[in-house]
């Protein structure tokens, strides 16, 4: 059993690599023949891909009554985005972000922050993220996504003329095949680390935002990998903030079908769970827009900041939950 347990959990690392490569290949093709450009491919169509396995294991969880992995998993599926993934992924592949590119980020960046407070003040309203709590967070995610980047009719059309030709339904094939193949990978190593954790006895919450939310972000991490190493870095941008993004409105939908409750030690402090989402948030959009302001980079000294701060959320977070 230990040995098929090993293969398995080796085989989904091959399945989340050869899924990314799928996702990201798929998207960028897509970008390319559309129009619609990398960054917006990343930011909807790669990170609609990877988020699914957040969105099915906080909506299975909250549905069996298990908030605390529901709420936990989606924020510390945040977090991981930011801190362990673009912070290994500039490591290994430093970012450059030209100006053109800074046009197209900078207002979703904006999004990004007030959709992070937007989170930290609904969860505060009773320590629970009821059904009026939970449409709210949906709507902004639905304004994130059509409000700043409506195209007329003319040019939908064109682009989905455009994505049915030449090659188009193969880049729709492999983003398919893709979002499939990564969270079916995930979905196993996943239930792996779960039982893991149950077996030594450790509490639901600290499963939700370390192991379950490790898991279910691989995908984006498979993903962000490979277009780093492809150098489309619009893609790694993009997937990060969309992620985001999706993670939380995804648990709005959730919370709008069954509430879900937050416990108090989850926002009390910047050593908490939402305490350092808020934190690697406004770090991550500090980077990003220092860029343009100092013709920097996002370099290896800085992925080694995220990751830091990355480790001292698992060892304040194993101190206070385990």
């Amino acid at each position: 059993m230990e040995i098929l347990n090993l293969l398995i959990f080796a085989a989904s690392f091959v399945g989340l690599w050869k899924g990314g490569d799928f996702l990201v290949k798929g998207a960028s093709g897509i970008a390319r023949l559309t129009g619609m450009g990398t960054f917006f491919a990343g930011l909807t169509v790669v990170a609609l891909g990877t988020s699914m396995p957040e969105f099915m294991v906080c909506l299975v969880a909250a549905l069996e009554g298990s908030s605390d992995i529901a709420i936990g998993n989606m924020i510390g599926s945040n977090i991981a985005n930011i801190g362990l993934i673009f912070g290994l992924t500039v490591l290994i592949s430093p970012i450059v972000i030209n100006r053109e590119a800074w046009k197209e980020q900078r207002l979703p960046l904006v999004f990004l922050v007030l959709m992070t407070f937007a989170a930290y003040g609904l969860s505060r309203t009773g320590f629970s993220i009821g059904i009026g709590e939970g449409v709210v967070l949906f709507v902004l995610l639905a304004l994130f996504l059509f409000v700043p980047y409506r195209r007329s009719r003319e040019e939908k059309n064109e682009a989905l003329s455009a994505a049915q030709g030449d090659g188009g339904w193969k880049f729709l094939f492999y983003v398919i095949s893709g979002s499939v193949l990564l969270a079916v990978s995930a979905h196993f190593l996943v239930n792996s680390a779960i039982e893991i954790a149950v077996q030594i006895g450790i509490s639901e919450l600290f499963i939700g935002v370390t192991a379950v939310a490790l898991g279910t972000s691989l995908p984006e991490l498979s993903a962000s990998l490979v277009a780093a190493l492809r150098k489309e870095q619009n893609i790694v941008v993009g997937n990060i903030i969309g992620s985001n993004f999706f993670n939380l409105g995804y648990l709005g939908l959730v919370a709008s079908i069954r509430p879900i409750q937050v416990k108090e030690q989850m926002l009390s402090g910047i050593t908490s769970e939402f305490g350092f989402f808020i934190l690697l948030t406004v770090l991550f959009v500090l980077l990003i827009g220092k860029t343009q302001i100092s013709k920097n980079r996002v370099g290896k000294k800085k992925g080694a900041l995220l990751l830091i701060v990355y480790a001292a959320f698992l060892y304040f977070i194993s101190g206070s939950l385990s």
